[in-house]
């Protein structure tokens, strides 16, 4: 090869033979140029595909990695070791944030560091009434400010590790106990007035449905252990009335939890009493009479109950159990959420339950609803609300010849749409195992299309709507399902068993036949009429031609 012997070459530019002919002469400077170029490239080549075998083979040899591959490793090694724990209260996902911004930003009270900015600019009417609620709460305690204070330095100080460093660290220690230590008092209190001492708050109604949203946004969040360290300096260890005051406030959001008498209930009822009057007319004094007494003992006998049960009430939610708790079979009563949303994700929409967490058969995942309401309602599918404890916990079952969906009553308002997107936050930060939320959303969407849709949902106690036109809620179920990501596993049975039933001919042929021949008492009639009519003249048609011998 011609780099072999070219590799010995030396060549001296400083030389005058570098710039002479083999001769002596001097070449032609074009000549002379190029030639030189063509050495010194090929030796530059030989030299650098000795030093890359070079360091190959003492590589090999040596049994070390690469320079690039050693620097990688070091730098991984050093975001390991300075890697932090997650903030228990994170920020909400950008892709999210960026999609829906107002539904994650406050309208009327600014709580924690996040979003500390806005309470001199667009939320200072409420923030002047945070300090007298906090003297307010302070003082029904019963101690002095100091000996409250003292009290509970120590946890509001902790709280910092709870959120994001970039923005803590623009509060020192001192005005970040302050916000911590108003803006939980302010929660509390609110939440106790909101329970029974509603005239007590100077807001107009508009400023407590927006401090009731606000309470529940993802970046408004208080620890929940700064919470309890407050309460537990108010109330004392007996902290049932405080259990049973977050208790309802949780559940003023988005779940239905009074279950309606049916109307056919209703109807019979007057009916029966409307018969009955004249008739039982004079056993009425005596009916009254035992009533009364009856009612004593059930008052005396339900607030004894009641005293009881009063003894312990614990916050009523039901989050998953942790590994320790699954091993021993028994939940830990005394675990507390990180904050207020994440006791309503875990009280109105995770339902645990070793049905919802089992894996989807292989090759099902990710099947598809293709019918809307109202489609399911033409093969037969009917509608009923499933009285449960999570607005997630949907149920279909399925019979010879229709269908019944079981879908938990939800309450949509002003506040819904606000609410369900940050939940999703929740769960997406959070990194949870099944996003609940987001596949409830997308489910939902799925059975909604128009306004159709939802006017049979309503009408089946299903959508609770204080929104306004049903074409309203059709647009909200949309604009969230149109970018929101789902769990492919979750509601996957469901999803396949209304499939089986709408592709199903035979149930569509018994739903139609329901639908025209059976959609009211009369048609009844009139077919089952006819039915006999030509009952008997086929039978006298046969009697004729077949006379009985």
């Amino acid at each position: 090869m011609a780099n072999t012997h070219l590799t010995g070459i030396r060549i001296d530019s400083s030389s005058p033979a570098s710039h002479m002919g083999g001769d002596g002469s001097r070449p032609a400077d074009g000549a002379e140029s190029n030639e030189i170029n063509q050495l010194q490239g090929e030796r530059i080549s030989d030299v650098a595909i000795g030093e890359i075998q070079g360091s190959a083979i003492e590589d090999k040899e040596e049994g070390s990695l690469p320079l690039w591959l050693s620097k990688i490793t070091e730098e991984n090694k050093e975001s390991e070791n300075n890697r932090t724990e997650e903030p228990y209260i994170p920020k909400v996902p950008v892709n999210l944030k960026n999609i829906n911004e107002e539904c994650y930003s406050p309208l009327a009270v600014s709580i924690g560091p996040y979003h500390y900015s806005d309470r001199e600019a667009k939320l200072k009417q409420v923030e002047r009434l945070k300090v007298p609620m906090m003297f307010k709460f302070v003082n029904d305690s019963g101690k002095t400010t100091q000996d409250f204070y003292l009290g509970v330095k120590e946890v509001l100080q902790n709280a910092r590790g709870c959120y994001c460093e970039s923005l803590t660290e623009h509060f020192n220690d001192e005005e970040f106990i302050k916000m911590m230590f108003i803006d939980g008092c302010f929660i509390l209190q609110f939440m106790h007035c909101l329970y029974g001492e509603n005239e007590d708050l100077e807001m107009s109604d508009q400023q407590i449905f927006h401090v009731k949203r606000d309470l529940l946004l993802l970046e408004n969040q208080l620890p929940f252990a700064v919470l309890h360290s407050l309460r537990t300096k108010r109330y004392g260890d007996n902290l049932n009335h405080s259990n049973e005051i977050i208790n309802n406030f949780i559940s003023l959001h988005i779940r239905s939890s009074s279950k309606p008498i049916p109307t056919w209930v209703r109807i019979a009822l007057t009916a029966l009493g409307l018969v009955m009057i004249p008739i039982l007319l004079p056993l009425y004094l005596i009916i009254i009479g035992s009533c009364y007494v009856c009612l004593l003992y059930g008052l005396r006998y339900r607030r004894s109950k009641h005293l009881l049960r009063r003894q312990r009430v614990p916050l009523d939610w039901f989050p998953p159990p942790s590994p320790g708790e699954e091993k021993s079979g028994k939940r830990d009563d005394e675990r507390q959420p990180a904050h207020l949303l994440e006791l309503l994700y875990y009280k109105s929409m995770y339902h645990y339950s070793k049905i919802n967490h089992k894996k989807a058969a292989k090759g099902s995942r990710g099947h598809c609803l293709y019918y809307s309401a109202k489609n399911l309602k033409k093969v037969g599918i009917l509608y009923c609300p499933r009285w449960t404890g999570a607005i997630t916990d949907v149920k279909f079952k399925s019979s010879i010849f229709s269908g019944t969906l079981k879908v938990p009553p939800i309450i949509i308002d002003e506040s819904a749409k606000s609410l369900l997107l940050n939940l999703v936050a929740y769960e997406t930060s959070a990194a949870l195992d099944q996003l609940w939320v987001s596949s409830y959303i997308c489910f939902m969407d799925s059975l909604i299309d128009d306004a159709k849709d939802v006017k049979e949902l309503r009408s089946n106690g299903i959508i609770i709507n204080y929104l306004g036109a049903d074409q309203k809620v059709a647009n909200l179920f949309n604009d969230m399902g149109r970018s929101m990501t789902h769990d492919t596993a979750a509601y996957n049975d469901i999803k396949i068993k209304i499939n089986e039933q709408c592709e199903s001919t035979v149930k569509r042929w018994v739903y139609e036949s329901k639908r025209t021949y059976f959609s009211n008492p009369w048609t009844a009639i009139t077919v089952l009429a006819a039915s006999f009519g030509l009952a008997l003249t086929a039978t006298q048609t046969y009697y004729t031609r077949y006379p009985p011998k």
